[in-house]
């Protein structure tokens, strides 16, 4: 399941998160996700539960590799829906003063962009990262234009949520 799991969210990067779309403003879902693949910049690891991935969270705080810009969590089967929403609420909340975030993607958590679907739509994942480098990336779409197309409601759900917290220095 793993191997076929990240096949799967590789080729979801390369044929979608990585290509322009009319909708989104000629940009693609994510303009930097493609580079950061080639370059080996995203890492994989699977998680029975969303316990083990809290705790897996916990634990790459303190062995971050700055080398890598996204670690993906994938889960072996889908959790339910409304306890990997308050548990990764949770955790965030512990680790954005310490200058990460995570980001769920769970296929019965539709997120709607413009009438672009993002979500992978068949893995429930969490895609953990430095907020500091989230929110830089984001400034410069925001700079660009890129999120023109997107509702009050979606820049809300996604992107300034982040910036309420500022990490630790």
């Amino acid at each position: 399941m793993y191997k076929e799991a990240v096949d799967y969210l590789t080729e979801w990067i390369v044929d979608f998160v990585s290509k322009t779309h009319p909708d989104l403003g000629n940009f693609p879902p994510c303009p930097f996700a493609k580079q950061a693949l080639m370059e080996s910049k995203i890492t994989f690891q699977q998680v029975i539960d969303v316990k083990e991935c809290t705790d897996e969270i916990l634990r790459f705080t303190d062995i971050w590799n700055d080398n890598i810009d996204v670690h993906c969590f994938i889960f072996e089967t889908l959790p339910a829906t409304e306890e990997l929403v308050k548990e990764i609420e949770n955790v965030n909340s512990v680790i954005m003063p310490k200058d990460f975030v995570v980001l769920e993607d769970h296929p019965e958590i539709v997120e709607n962009i413009n009438g672009v679907i993002m979500n992978n739509g068949k893995y429930a994942i969490c895609l953990m990262q430095r907020l500091s480098k989230i929110q830089r990336f984001s400034n410069i779409l925001k700079r660009q234009g890129y999120y023109k197309v997107w509702t009050e409601e979606n820049l809300e759900e996604v992107v300034n949520w982040r910036s309420t917290i500022v990490p630790d220095s």
